[in-house]
């Protein structure tokens, strides 16, 4: 019981930083793009890269980070940092893909009329962000599901080190290889519980702040 205690914090935590900061990176690479004169491409570049399966996002950053690799001298392979580098790349298309529409559409409708009405750069900024709580907080929420749900990017560079990198989804697939389907089952409704409570938790927190 305290090994999969310690198996589920783990993987809250990895997933849940490696969503926070490309929650960051792809709010930040909104605001950016959507004034650029070529966002449409930039946007598409993004909704495709949501595609490409994690375990070929995890053979990539395998071979940055493997001992010969250019950044093998930081010894980040089989750790849980590498997990967290492999789910930030998961979840960043995600965010930026689901927050480009939402943002766009505040800064369009709503930039102009703040400032036409008089209001100043810290009261248009209040507005938009309260505006898009709901947006941010669901984008949010579909990056760290699909961080926390991957398998790829945590099999080969976390390598399912017991106490070290072993996460829900490795574990999952440990138990089935080993016939231990009934601890796999456990898991696997372990994992959606665990989305499913977060994912609520976050959504109500969002509308009594947005209300």
């Amino acid at each position: 019981m305290e090994e999969i205690l310690d198996i589920v914090l783990r993987s809250v935590y990895i997933s849940g930083v490696a969503s926070f900061l490309a929650f960051l990176v792809g709010f930040f690479l909104v605001l950016k793009a959507v004034d650029l004169r070529f966002k449409e491409f930039i946007l598409s570049v993004f909704e495709a890269l949501i595609g490409v399966p994690t375990t070929v996002i995890g053979l990539l950053i395998y071979l940055l980070i493997f001992p010969r690799g250019p950044l093998g001298t930081l010894n980040l392979l089989y750790t849980p940092y590498a997990i967290i580098l492999g789910e930030f790349l998961v979840a960043l298309p995600v965010v930026f893909s689901t927050l480009y529409r939402p943002v766009e559409n505040a800064l369009k409708d709503l930039r102009e009329l703040v400032i036409s009405l008089g209001g100043n750069i810290e009261e248009t900024t209040w507005l938009i962000l309260r505006e898009l709580l709901p947006s941010l907080v669901s984008s949010f929420l579909m990056g760290f599901s699909r961080a926390i749900g991957e398998l790829g990017v945590a099999l080969i560079v976390g390598g399912n080190i017991a106490g070290s990198t072993r996460v829900l989804t490795t574990t999952i697939a440990l138990m089935t290889s080993m016939g231990e389907y009934e601890t796999a089952v456990l898991l696997g409704l372990t994992l959606v519980s665990l989305v499913l409570i977060i994912s609520i938790a976050l959504k109500l927190m969002g509308e009594l702040r947005w209300k």
